[in-house]
């Protein structure tokens, strides 16, 4: 038996019987006395007061739609400004957190008068420590002892007017100075300084992203799983959203107020609330109004194999498919996390009759890898809004993105060492080729072609002409996806992972094509190899995987990376004189220790970069000056660094590289 309904009944009835006493008092036999009705008028107001507290105190339990709009986001390097300084600091520690950034600024103080100004260790820490590194006195002031300048006054006023704490401006201009030193000023010295107030405080929210799609309840709970033969699942049963709770009060008002001023239209106005709370009552969304199957999904896409950056159009469409009509349905799809709307809208609300469908149309940007679409999120209300249930609807969909490998207008900068088999790289032996390497004394067998015939005429000797032998290189692309290389100048920008796999498609179709045997391999949360070949069905290989291997995925995934693990293994299937290239962003130590632990082990290594770093605030502009320090000590170590812009190709990056070493 449905209680609600009968207590609405009874609520209802009995408002008539009053107001027909109020109407035709003779109607009714007995009469209550002047102090029992205002006692009535008085309960009555005491519990409008009860339930206006109650709602004030409750809140609305409505579903909480995801918000798939937007892809999952990447942090900028130094976004958090106590990671930076760690990388300074090494294994000191220091609790309080102002020392633990003075000291970071040191470090990275005497970090760059060591690397750039010719400086001992010993004489940039009494530099520092006197003030004479820099010509910034507030910098000077900051760093410095007893014995260093003191801050001029004009900077310290325009920081009171600027509302600028003494210490968040000292940290600026301290960063300024040393990234100048560095070469890897901005040219501007603005930018905010974040300061924690505690140790850990370096983990803020800011600049976190919208709410991702989860397939979760409302309440957080676990929802359950699909399974063969299931296409819907209840993530929520029916629930109170609470919209209309404390409505009752309007009632309560106006009965307990007509009853003290005994006047019938006060009274009648209670009616008004009482309408709306049986209103609120009278509709129920139970779980049999909703059974599964109710609401069917299907998805088309209007590409099959899209190129990155192309846009694929979705076609949604919803189907009732129960026997009573739904008044208030709300979906939101399950656009895959990787993948940003660029047009249109994932999310519709709707009504429907038996057997009607409404379709919704919305574009997505491709990207490279497997995207499988997640279930559509449903929330279906009954008329009133005051009842919900939530439900993820099953329409399994894929959108399978694998790039072309499309070789460089650049030769890749290899270093001298080869293989036995016939290539592109130069070596130092002499033999068959085209460029002239030098002569020798004649031996029987050799051919006619390559006897030196003028020497002959002039001297009457017999000598063989050799040519510089072109031979094939083998070469591993290693590419750093460790959760630390998911950087990116902007949140929803493609992240430095995405570059090195890109970067990577392109240098092997390129050293393919110049008979090189390459293979690829990553350093990440999953192992990731292939081994070094040629040939199409290699290709072939190398595309897919490129495209599709879980270690290369899109978005940064919360499984821990074992480096260590990783350069153990690599270092197994590595044959001697395999060349290295090794492309990481260098934003944090792994990568310059990586490169140099491989080129220590005999394994030639160049490093391409690209470059994520920005210059918004004092930690960007930190992590600049930290990966511009170990550029320099891994070009100082003999390993060839490509420095690659963000806002430029990888062609142009070599261009540019080759251009200098050719000088």
């Amino acid at each position: 038996m449905n209680y609600r309904r009968l207590a609405s009944l009874v609520g209802i009835a009995a408002l008539g019987f009053s107001l027909i006493t109020i109407v035709y008092p003779g109607l009714v036999a007995f009469s209550l006395g002047p102090s029992i009705v205002s006692g009535i008028g008085v309960l009555a107001l005491v519990q409008a007061l009860r339930v206006v507290q109650t709602r004030r105190h409750e809140s609305l339990d409505e579903a909480a739609t995801p918000d798939p709009e937007l892809p999952v986001g990447t942090a900028s390097p130094g976004d958090e400004l106590e990671t930076v300084l760690n990388q300074f600091l090494g294994s000191r520690r220091t609790y309080y957190h102002r020392t633990r950034i003075r000291e970071g600024l040191r470090s990275a103080a005497v970090s760059v008068l060591t690397q750039y100004e010719a400086y001992t260790a010993t004489e940039a820490e009494e530099a520092v420590t006197a003030g004479t590194w820099t010509d910034d006195r507030y910098a000077a002031a900051f760093l410095g002892g007893e014995n260093a300048p003191s801050p001029p006054l004009r900077p310290r006023l325009r920081g009171i007017v600027r509302r600028e704490a003494a210490f968040n401006q000292g940290v600026r201009r301290t960063v300024d100075a040393i990234a100048a030193m560095a070469g890897a000023a901005s040219g501007t010295t603005e930018g905010t300084v974040d300061i924690p107030r505690r140790r850990d405080s370096g983990r803020a929210n800011a600049g976190a992203d919208p709410p991702q799609i989860q397939y979760t309840t409302a309440t957080g709970d676990e929802m359950a799983q699909f399974d063969d033969e299931t296409e819907a699942i209840v993530s929520r049963v029916s629930h109170s959203t609470g919209h209309w709770r404390g409505v009752s009060a309007v009632a309560l008002v106006g009965i307990g107020v007509g009853i003290l001023v005994e006047q019938p239209a006060v009274l009648l106005a209670g009616a008004v609330g009482i309408g709306f709370a049986a209103y609120a009552r009278s509709a129920v969304l139970s779980p049999d109004s909703l059974p599964p199957g109710s609401v069917s999904v299907s998805r088309t896409l209007g590409a099959d194999r899209p190129e990155p950056g192309d846009d694929v159009e979705v076609t949604v469409t919803v189907t009732n498919e129960s026997d009573r009509v739904l008044p208030d349905l709300r979906l939101v799809d399950g656009v895959p996390e990787a993948l940003a709307v660029a047009n249109g809208s994932p999310r519709v609300g709707t009504a429907l009759r038996p057997g009607r469908s409404t379709t919704f149309t919305y574009t997505v940007t491709a990207r490279r890898g497997v995207h499988t679409f997640g279930p559509t999120a449903l929330v279906a209300r009954d008329l009133t809004g005051s009842v919900e249930q939530e439900r993820l609807l099953r329409a399994e969909t894929t959108l399978a993105c694998v790039p072309s490998l499309r070789p460089l207008g650049e030769p890749v900068p290899l270093r001298e060492r080869a293989t036995q088999y016939v290539g592109r790289v130069e070596t130092r032996s002499g033999g068959d080729g085209l460029e002239f390497h030098a002569t020798r004394e004649y031996r029987p067998g050799d051919p006619m072609s390559r006897i030196d015939w003028n020497r002959r005429a002039r001297t009457g000797e017999l000598t063989t002409v050799e040519f510089r032998e072109e031979r094939a290189a083998t070469v591993v692309i290693v590419i750093d996806a460790r959760e630390t290389a998911y950087v990116s100048p902007a949140r929803h920008t493609p992240h430095a992972v995405d570059r090195a796999v890109d970067a990577a498609g392109r240098l092997f179709a390129t050293l393919s094509d110049s008979g090189d045997r390459v293979g690829i391999a990553a350093v990440g949360s999953e192992p990731c190899w292939l081994a070094p070949g040629s040939g199409v069905d290699h290709r072939v290989k190398a595309r897919d995987l490129l495209a599709t291997h879980r270690a290369l995925t899109p978005v940064p995934t919360a499984t821990r990376s074992t480096t260590s693990r990783s350069r153990k293994q690599l270092r197994k299937r590595l044959s001697p004189g395999t060349q290295i290239i090794f492309i990481t962003p260098l934003c944090d130590e792994y990568g310059g220790r990586f490169a140099r632990r491989l080129d220590e082990y005999g394994y030639p290594v160049t490093v391409v970069a690209p470059d994520p770093t920005v210059d918004r605030a004092v930690g960007h502009r930190l992590s600049r000056v930290a990966r511009t320090l170990r550029l320099t000590a891994l070009r100082r170590a003999g390993i060839p660094v490509v420095d690659w812009s963000w806002d430029e190709s990888v062609d142009v990056a070599l261009a540019r590289h080759n251009e200098r070493g050719s000088r």
